[in-house]
């Protein structure tokens, strides 16, 4: 069975950011991921596979290999991917762990690390500003391995989410800020995580005194943001043991 050639349009175009969200869709590729996303809660609006995985997924819809190609963003297209609706997430006021918040990420392969390693510490969710990188991103969606079905993403100034939780404490990454590991960071705490080149904005330095830094013993002039996050993460969770 094939797909209408007005489907076939509608999902090549989803490519685009702008298209995301204007049909609320996005792509998600491979037997691995697919199968978690059938596993989620995520509403998933067609699966097309090639007739070589029939037998696998009957239930699946099949679909040429040159119709997945049209679809598909990987260079070496996978032989199955779905199609399913962008969720409609939702702010946890009364999240009990130090809030995420990613400054203008620019790299889709960073968020979808990032979204796998929040999923590892057993975050929720994730806030971004608006010039981060959208998490519906193809490559962002396949660098998360399936923890964009679990990981909730909101997009939001961050004077916004400081409205929202008033009484959290703030801290901003910086490579001269204070050791992480000699701070008492409570789970009522934003921690502001910065662009993988400039770091953390100039207009969010200057409403956000803390800085806290992860202290190195060798003669690399940076980590990448992704593996600083997992880093920070780490010694977040252990914080939080230590303190309940």
């Amino acid at each position: 069975m094939d797909i209408s050639r007005n489907d076939l349009k509608k999902f090549s175009s989803l490519k685009r950011k702008i298209k995301r969200h204007e049909h609320n869709l996005f792509v998600v590729e491979g037997e691995k991921i697919c199968s978690e996303l059938h596993s989620s809660n995520l509403e998933i609006i067609i699966t097309l596979a090639t007739s070589e995985l029939k037998s696998i997924y009957p239930e699946y819809t099949m679909c040429s290999q040159k119709d997945i190609s049209r679809i598909s963003s990987l260079k070496s297209p996978s032989n199955v991917l779905a199609i399913c609706k962008i969720p409609k997430n939702e702010i946890n006021l009364k999240n009990e762990k130090p809030l995420i918040f990613l400054d203008d990420i620019s790299d889709p392969g960073n968020l979808g690390t990032i979204i796998r390693t929040l999923d590892w510490f057993g975050f929720k969710e994730v806030f971004c500003s608006k010039e981060s990188v959208d998490s519906y991103n193809n490559k962002t969606v396949m660098a998360s391995m399936g923890s964009i079905f679990r990981i909730q993403t909101h997009y939001i100034e961050f004077i916004e989410l400081q409205k929202l939780f008033p009484n959290h404490d703030l801290y901003r990454t910086s490579i001269k800020g204070k050791n992480i590991e000699d701070l008492e960071i409570k789970p009522n705490s934003i921690i502001v995580i910065g662009n993988e080149s400039i770091g953390v904005s100039d207009k969010l330095k200057k409403i956000i005194p803390n800085t806290l830094t992860i202290t190195g013993k060798g003669q690399a002039e940076s980590l990448n943001v992704s593996v600083a996050s997992g880093i920070i993460l780490n010694e977040l969770v252990k914080k939080i043991n230590l303190q309940t």
